[in-house]
């Protein structure tokens, strides 16, 4: 059985996701009217104070999602854009701005580490993009430290409405409008710089990478 201990009011408009921090000691709220709350857990969980409102995105609010260790919040908007923030001074202010998409994000995640985080949009893509540093010092630098690494593109018909980044095994999954559920799985974790077919056995690939690794592929065919 469930109880309602706490009702939390302040959007003017649907609210479209909700995520608490890696401690429990922070939830994040985005809505349709534009705007990210974070409220302060307090009271084990059935009190909650409005810490922050948040108004970077200039559209729709689709999701927030944390860094999976540290009080850093991500959001994907309607404008396109993927906003980053992390408290400064008993604040909070936005870090950074990430660029790329086409057309509405709907969603995003952070991988097992955080270093890097995979979003979807509307415009029939998944992206993935990878930091050497999360949190910054405030300058203006912050806000590129965010790079994209990959785009995947030619696999959806329709808009991506989700994805999702396992923690567990690396595998990336994503949802569509196209009524399709798709699994990635990454090859390396650095740039692939050469690929070779077995001279004799069809089934078998070798691959090599900036990751220091070499990696023997069988292909099956169902």
């Amino acid at each position: 059985e469930f109880e309602c201990i706490s009702s939390l009011e302040g959007h003017e408009n649907e609210v479209k996701s909700a995520s608490f921090s890696p401690s429990g000691s922070y939830l994040a709220t985005c809505s349709r009217d534009k705007s990210v709350w974070i409220w302060e857990v307090v009271e084990e969980g059935e009190e909650y104070e409005c810490a922050s409102v948040l108004h970077h995105h200039t559209q729709d609010v689709k999701k927030v999602v944390w860094h999976p260790h540290q009080e850093l919040l991500a959001s994907a908007s309607y404008d396109d854009t993927i906003k980053m923030y992390r408290e400064d001074d008993d604040d909070w202010i936005c870090c950074g701005s990430l660029e790329g998409h086409q057309s509405t994000v709907w969603s995003i995640d952070f991988d097992a580490s955080g270093d890097r985080l995979v979003s979807c949009s509307a415009d029939k893509t998944s992206k993935s993009g990878e930091t050497a540093n999360l949190v910054g010092g405030g300058g203006a630098g912050d806000e590129n430290v965010w790079r994209c690494v990959c785009t995947l593109s030619g696999y959806h018909q329709r808009d991506v409405y989700d994805v999702s980044w396992s923690k567990c095994s690396g595998l990336l999954a994503t949802a569509c409008g196209d009524n399709v559920l798709r699994i990635f799985k990454e090859a390396h974790s650095s740039d692939v710089n050469c690929v070779s077919w077995h001279p004799s056995d069809p089934s078998l690939l070798a691959t090599c990478s900036d990751d220091s690794c070499v990696r023997i592929w069988r292909l099956t065919t169902s």
